[in-house]
C-alpha cells in the first residue's frame, strides 16, 4: 500500500512539474511571438496570386515542429473521450502556426522584402499519438521595386 501511495506522489510531483515548465515555456513562446510579430508587422503577407512584371520576387519557405506536454496530453485525452473540441491541442497548432509565419517574414527580410504574396501553409501531425504538429510556410517575397 505504502509503495502504491509512494508512486502516486512521484507521479503527482512529476506531473506538477511538467506543468509548470510546459506553462512557462509556452508563455515565453507567445511573448516571442508577440515581439516578432510586431517587429515585422512591415511586411505584408497574401494570398495574391498574380504579380506585376515589374517586381521581382523570390521562393522563400519556413516550417516549425512544435510538441505539447504532457499535461495537454493528458487533458486532450480527457477531452477526446467526452467528444468536442480539443482546446489544448488549438494552442499548439496556432503557436505553431504563427512561428512560420513569422520565421517566413525573417526569411523575407534577408531579401529586403515588403510583401509575401502567393503564402500557403501545410500541417503535418508527427509523433506517436499526435504528440507533435508541423506548419510549413512558402510564399514569393516581393521586392522593393
Amino acid at each position: 500500500m505504502e509503495s502504491l501511495i509512494f508512486q502516486l506522489l512521484i507521479f503527482v510531483v512529476l506531473f506538477s512539474v511538467g506543468f509548470g515548465f510546459g506553462r512557462y515555456n509556452e508563455r515565453k513562446h507567445l511573448a516571442e511571438l508577440e515581439h516578432n510579430e510586431r517587429r515585422l508587422a512591415y511586411i505584408t503577407v497574401g494570398n495574391l496570386r498574380k504579380v506585376s512584371f515589374e517586381q521581382s520576387g523570390h521562393m522563400i519557405s519556413s516550417n516549425v515542429v512544435i510538441s505539447h506536454d504532457y499535461f495537454k496530453y493528458v487533458l486532450a485525452t480527457v477531452q477526446n473521450f467526452f467528444g468536442g473540441r480539443l482546446t489544448s491541442y488549438e494552442s499548439v497548432v496556432d503557436r505553431a502556426r504563427r512561428e512560420a509565419v513569422v520565421r517566413l517574414k525573417l526569411e523575407a527580410e534577408k531579401y529586403g522584402a515588403t510583401h509575401i504574396a502567393c503564402i500557403r501553409l501545410a500541417t503535418t501531425e508527427m509523433g506517436m499519438q499526435g504528440g507533435m504538429v508541423e506548419v510549413f510556410a512558402y510564399g514569393t517575397a516581393i521586392l522593393k521595386p
